[in-house]
């Protein structure tokens, strides 16, 4: 049951009946906005058994006690929480009722408390650890403090890997946490039925090259999403007509394509500069003054190769929103 737009829970009492009445219901994916809303439970109300479960913006702030009379994970097997504060769900939450999942997406929305997010990273490792053979993991979070031997449990089923740090690449000043070239290669050697990867790569703390060839080392991975940071310094002078972060994918692209071991590439893209589809760009006066003049720091560039006739296209793109004139 997916939530219509605009979102049905915006009336959760509704919905929640509807769910209460209607036991057969076995996907449910809810959507709010900004802190959202959740459930208000009376005392013999319990949900079904959930196979797939999806939140977004849902206020979870249900105690132990409530989430054993309430929620029924027995039967869960792909859960998504995207804007959830995670600490109260992995505080209230059985580890053992999601032994059984296939698909785990965590987006933690707790990164305006450090401490708290070091926290929910380390819970969320050692769920991992308790899960049996994931499938699909997604999860944004304190890579720092993840040990990768929470991956590599996982090495036999795991097929799509994103594993992302908080911090990202929306300001050139930060640095984002990079796999170590080590560990890159142990998951490449362990993960043996990966196809799709996602990751970020700070130039500045690896060696891209060392990098981009650890990539190249998964036997099945056929699709990747590289986020990485813009070379462009809004403080230096950027001359027309030159264009590095072009020029570097470019070279990233070439090295990936030349070095692939295994499985031949089947999409690349590389992320620069926290770019999305939809976006507001970085809006210091130096940056503004670049985007007048067409210079952005985020961009997106896609390598894809036809699957009839293998042709390889490269492409840049366009991303919707903000500009300065």
């Amino acid at each position: 049951m997916a939530s219509p737009t605009p979102p049905l829970t915006t009336h959760p009492e509704s919905l929640k009946r509807l769910l209460l009445e209607a036991r057969w219901i076995k996907t449910l994916h809810y959507s709010d906005r900004g802190q959202g809303t959740r459930f208000l439970f009376k005392e013999n109300e319990r949900l079904p058994a959930f196979e797939e479960l999806s939140l977004r913006s849902y206020d979870w702030n249900h105690s132990v006690d409530e989430v054993r009379k309430h929620w029924d994970f027995s039967q869960l097997r792909h859960l998504t929480l995207v804007d959830v504060p995670m600490f109260p769900f992995l505080s209230s939450v059985p580890f053992e009722k999601l032994h059984q999942l296939h698909t785990l997406h965590f987006e933690d929305s707790s990164t305006h408390l450090p401490d708290r997010c070091r926290e929910v990273t380390r819970s969320i490792y050692v769920l991992t650890r308790q899960i049996e053979a994931l499938h699909t993991l997604k999860i944004i979070c304190h890579t720092e403090v993840f040990p990768v031997c929470g991956l590599v449990r996982h090495a036999e089923s795991l097929q799509i890997l994103s594993f992302r740090d908080f911090v990202g690449f929306g300001d050139e000043r930060q640095r984002c946490p990079t796999l170590r070239v080590d560990d890159l290669s142990r998951l490449s050697r362990n993960l043996v039925s990966l196809h799709s990867l996602e990751l970020d790569m700070d130039a500045v703390l690896c060696e891209p090259a060392l990098f981009l060839g650890g990539l190249c080392k998964f036997p099945e991975l056929d699709t990747l999403v590289l986020h990485t940071q813009t070379v462009l310094d809004p403080f230096e002078t950027v001359y027309d007509g030159v264009d590095p972060d072009y020029e570097i994918a470019m070279e990233s692209f070439a090295i990936l394509m030349n070095g692939k071991q295994g499985r031949p590439w089947r999409s690349i893209t590389i992320n620069v500069g926290g770019w999305k589809p939809v976006m507001v760009r970085r809006i210091s006066e130096a940056w503004q003054e670049l985007n007048r003049r067409g210079i952005y720091a985020e961009r997106c560039f896609v390598l894809e190769r036809k699957g009839g006739t293998g042709e390889i296209t490269i492409r840049e793109e366009m991303a919707v929103g903000n500009s300065y004139g």
